[in-house]
């Protein structure tokens, strides 16, 4: 979920920083007498955009709240074997990466998981 949060908020700075993404409006000589834009866009590429980046935004903020929640709980797992699993599961690494970093089967580690699941779920 954090590298999805980096690569969301490196897509949502491009837009941003483009100024693709909010009209500008001139405010002075001839240009302010000109009608201006309505509110609305019919440019289907500009609504895909502004879609996109709701989207996005939304994502980062739904990880995000995960995240600190799982934070919230690193606290309540005991034992070193838990504690090595979880932060390597918290790392992105797979359960067969850790299986074979700690020299244990795959089922086992699908155990120790569901033993770190059962303590923070208290």
């Amino acid at each position: 979920m954090i590298e999805t949060i980096k690569e969301a908020r490196q897509s949502v700075a491009k837009v941003g920083n483009n100024s693709y993404i909010g009209v500008k409006t001139a405010m002075y000589w001839i240009e302010a007498t000109l009608p201006k834009a309505s509110r609305g866009t019919c440019d289907p590429v500009f609504k895909e955009v502004q879609r996109r980046v709701y989207s996005l935004n939304y994502r980062i903020k739904e990880y995000e709240q995960k995240i600190a929640e799982i934070q919230k709980r690193i606290p309540l797992v005991h034992g070193d074997r838990e504690i090595e699993v979880l932060h390597r599961l918290l790392n992105g690494n797979s359960m067969k990466a850790i299986g074979k970093h700690m020299k244990l089967s795959s089922t086992t580690i699908f155990r120790v998981r569901n033993n770190i699941l059962s303590q923070t779920m208290k």
